[in-house]
C-alpha cells in the first residue's frame, strides 16, 4: 500500500527533477523507504521483508538517463 501511495510523488515529482539534471534528497521513515528501494531495485513483494534500511545511513544511487541505478552505496556514519 505504500508504494501505491509513492509511486505518484515518485512519477510527478522525483523523476522529472532527477531527470532534470537535478539531485534529490530524499528523507521518509523506513516503510516508504523501503518501498523506494523496491521500486528502483525491482525487489519481488516475498523478498522486501529481507530488506534492511539502515537507521540514520544516507544511501546514494546514481541512477542513468532512464532511471535505472547504474551505482549504489551505503554511506558509512562515522561517530
Amino acid at each position: 500500500m505504500t508504494l501505491t501511495r509513492l509511486l505518484p510523488y515518485w512519477q510527478d515529482e522525483i523523476a522529472p527533477r532527477l531527470l532534470a539534471g537535478k539531485n534529490q534528497l530524499i528523507v521518509a521513515h523506513g516503510s516508504s523507504l523501503r518501498a523506494l528501494i523496491k521500486y528502483l531495485e525491482q525487489i519481488d513483494d516475498d523478498q522486501i521483508d529481507q530488506v534492511e534500511v539502515p537507521n540514520g545511513r544516507p544511501i546514494i544511487y546514481e541512477l542513468d538517463d532512464q532511471l535505472q541505478i547504474k551505482h549504489k552505496e551505503i554511506m558509512e556514519v562515522n561517530d
